[in-house]
């Protein structure tokens, strides 16, 4: 019941980020991107101020703002305006479906720069995925869009924040972090907003000003909803159920952006999914041949 009702809450979240990108797509026809996520950014960070200091979180405690923290909370800021200038430039569907190597860019870092273990079964799973990202983008191809590079830009800014959690101190709450994260991010948009020339601010009428609080609702609730999936059940239960995103995804760019992806995109995402769910699979089963053997060790030695 516990994964039951985990894998409720993680595809709830990934139900809440999609509908969080929608309405950041749909304020980019209108509003600057720096302005958006500034919005979003500032009224984000106070909610989760709010929830930190409602759980006796210290948001400003010195460990809590060590290099790396910092660091980690930087390469959020520049995966977001990455990722939110995808959307404005790019169909949402193809933002959704090459953002799902991300998993695979996460392990290959791992391999290169944490001396991570990875076998030529996983490497072989990250090659065929960036091949599916490959007939995604179709870089020199009469269908290739330059704009789609952000999301890759996106997508290696991502890796290298969960990369960081990963040699983070886990004492720093999460609360803490998403705080500190929307405050880096509010920081650079109102940044990029004010160096890119001849996209002034623009006061939001009254729908615009409704989505962007949407905005924050949703990534919000889409946050809370995944940090309580992955707490409640069990990670090898869970997480395949992230894929859902793109699913969530496709929908939202047929059904409000009348998109249409075409055979390439939907192949692409095929391999990009099969390959990212095998190299996790495979990195689960790894896991349990190492507990077993440690226990084999443990009961044939005494110790």
């Amino acid at each position: 019941m516990n994964n039951l009702n985990a894998i409720l809450l993680v595809v709830a979240a990934m139900a809440s980020f999609t509908v969080e990108d929608m309405f950041i797509k749909r304020l980019s026809e209108t509003l600057p991107v720096g302005e958006i996520l500034a919005l979003i950014a500032i009224g984000s960070c106070l909610a989760f101020g709010l929830i930190a200091r409602i759980k006796g979180n210290v948001i400003f405690a010195r460990r809590n703002w060590r290099p790396m923290v910092l660091a980690r909370a930087g390469t959020e800021a520049f995966a977001a305006l990455s990722f939110a200038t995808a959307l404005s430039l790019v169909d949402i569907s193809t933002v959704g479906a090459v953002f799902q190597s991300m998993p695979l860019v996460v392990t290959m870092g791992a391999a290169l720069f944490l001396n991570e273990s990875v076998g030529w079964r996983r490497w072989m799973a990250i090659v065929i995925g960036f091949i599916g990202v490959l007939m995604i983008i179709r870089p020199g191809l009469s269908g290739f869009e330059p704009e789609a590079l952000w999301v890759l830009v996106a997508v290696l800014s991502v890796a290298i924040r969960d990369l960081m959690t990963r040699v983070m101190d886990a004492a720093v709450p999460s609360n803490v972090v998403s705080f500190q994260a929307y405050l880096t991010v509010a920081v650079a948009s109102i940044a990029m907003l004010a160096l890119t020339p001849g996209t002034p601010p623009v006061r939001p009428d009254t729908p615009e000003a409704l989505m962007v609080l949407a905005g924050i609702v949703f990534g919000t609730i889409g946050y809370a909803c995944i940090v309580a999936g992955m707490r409640l059940g069990d990670a090898s239960a869970v997480t395949p159920f992230r894929y859902t995103r793109l699913v969530f995804t496709m929908l939202v760019g047929i059904v409000v952006f009348g998109e249409r992806p075409d055979l390439m995109t939907y192949l692409g995402s095929t391999l990009i999914i099969a390959s990212g769910l095998y190299a996790y699979l495979r990195e689960r089963k790894l896991a349990r041949l190492s507990v077993a053997t440690l226990a084999d060790e443990v009961q044939t030695h005494g110790f």
